[in-house]
């Protein structure tokens, strides 16, 4: 393997990490806003904000890994 390949191989995986970390956050704030709006419509009242972040967290987290570890 050459150096040519090497830095195409690096190159590749720190686009394909940056990637998966937009992605993610993408994902954490659609699982937010769903989290918000369920706690309004079922509750009817405001969820407060750090709970709200604290369940996407766990969702989001239980979601990429779950997506990771499929066979």
């Amino acid at each position: 393997m050459g150096v040519k390949e090497s830095l195409e191989s690096t190159l590749l995986v720190i686009v394909a990490s940056l990637l998966l970390i937009i992605v993610t956050i993408i994902y954490f704030g659609i699982t937010l806003w769903v989290v918000k709006i369920g706690s309004n419509l079922f509750f009817g009242t405001g969820l407060d904000a750090n709970f709200a972040v604290l369940a996407a967290a766990i969702l989001s987290a239980s979601g990429v890994l779950g997506g990771a570890f499929k066979e």
